[in-house]
């Protein structure tokens, strides 16, 4: 497709995905003057409590996908494992942010840390495996303790392992046998830590201060800003994150997940092609939010300014806490409307200025 001009106001936004980050991201949209139309196989997805508009087929489902796109003006999607060929059918029809390189990157590990370390940014040290007997060499290569990922589809430390005892080594090789995964050298971090960062189709870049992250069993649990780092360390994260989007020519809000080492040296972990949970702060602590920024950057408007006006912390309230929450005048709270409080499903956040 040809570059977007700017879209008029009550233009609608397709999202494809209905989760809690389409459901913000529809906020925004109807914050701004646009409707929303939210395609997902999901009856229940929280989305599509506040959209105009909604589809619930499956993201292969060819003929509805096509009328989906006729019928929007401008599509984004809410998580990465999207299947990419949703995306290249729809994209034939209309313009999809982010564009789908930065889908297929970001959906494979393997391709994504190839990817930055073409680009001179450092990963931690990884081997790319798919047998019993490629895994066995490669925890030998790196030596104990490693972490075992599959290389496409995990999210919230979902199809990852850490093993650290020699015993576990072959149940583990095992259970991933021809599976392609990456095995990870494990580092002693300092701490982990976020960049959110958006661009326009004008080439404009708008990042947020690096949060400080705090996950368990891989799932996020509180982002605090501003981190516990330097000023010369947030600068550096924040060139990297540019650097990252630039090359990817990417219209839309990232998340880029990084380590910082005992050493001080940054490492990228990953990368999100979506707004991200680490960067749910903004929207209490930044007068425009991640979300907002998205749906500017997508509709062919002009970013704003990232710059924050108080130090918050965010923190993810999961499964059955939902139903401990409490209303008062210290936080700001935001839930997702999912219709079950499963064991570590992210049900809402709260948000608190400190």
């Amino acid at each position: 497709m040809n570059k977007q001009s700017r879209l008029p106001l009550g233009s609608v936004i397709g999202i494809l995905g209905g989760g809690q980050l389409g459901r913000m991201l529809s906020l925004s949209a109807s914050q701004l003057g646009f409707k929303t139309h939210i395609y997902d196989p999901d009856f229940n997805a929280p989305a599509k409590q506040v959209t105009n508009l909604s589809s619930t087929f499956k993201y292969d489902d060819i003929n509805n996908l096509k009328n989906f796109a006729k019928n929007v003006d401008v599509i984004t999607y809410e998580f990465e494992n999207i299947p990419l060929d949703t995306i290249r059918v729809c994209q034939k029809i209309k313009n999809v942010y982010p564009n789908s390189r930065s889908l297929e990157i970001c959906q494979d590990r393997t391709n994504e840390k190839k990817f930055l370390n073409n680009m001179g940014i450092k990963t931690v040290k990884f081997v790319v495996a798919s047998s019993y007997e490629n895994i066995i060499d490669g925890i030998k290569q790196l030596r104990l303790p490693v972490v075992i990922k599959t290389s496409r589809f995990g999210y919230d430390g979902k199809g990852q392992k850490i093993i650290s005892q020699k015993e576990e080594i072959d149940k583990v090789a095992s259970q991933f046998n021809n599976v392609p995964v990456i095995i990870e050298e494990m580092i002693d971090f300092e701490l982990e830590m976020s960049v959110i960062i958006c661009r326009d189709m004008d080439g404009k870049i708008s990042a947020y201060d690096p949060s400080e992250n705090v996950h368990q069993n891989g799932i996020l649990i509180e982002s605090k800003v501003p981190a516990n780092i330097s000023l010369s360390i947030a600068s550096d994260a924040i060139i990297i994150a540019s650097k990252i989007i630039r090359n990817l020519e990417y219209i839309g809000t990232m998340g880029i997940e990084f380590f910082l080492t005992k050493s001080k040296q940054l490492l990228v972990n990953e990368m999100a092609p979506r707004v991200h949970n680490s960067g749910h702060w903004t929207q209490s602590g930044c007068i425009i939010s991640q979300f907002e920024q998205h749906i500017r950057a997508i509709t062919g408007n002009s970013i704003g300014d990232g710059k924050r006006h108080s130090n918050i912390m965010m923190k993810n309230i999961l499964g059955e806490d939902i139903y401990n929450i409490r209303y008062d005048s210290e936080s700001s709270l935001n839930i997702y409307g999912k219709d079950e409080a499963k064991l570590n499903r992210k049900m809402g956040h709260s948000n608190i200025i400190k």
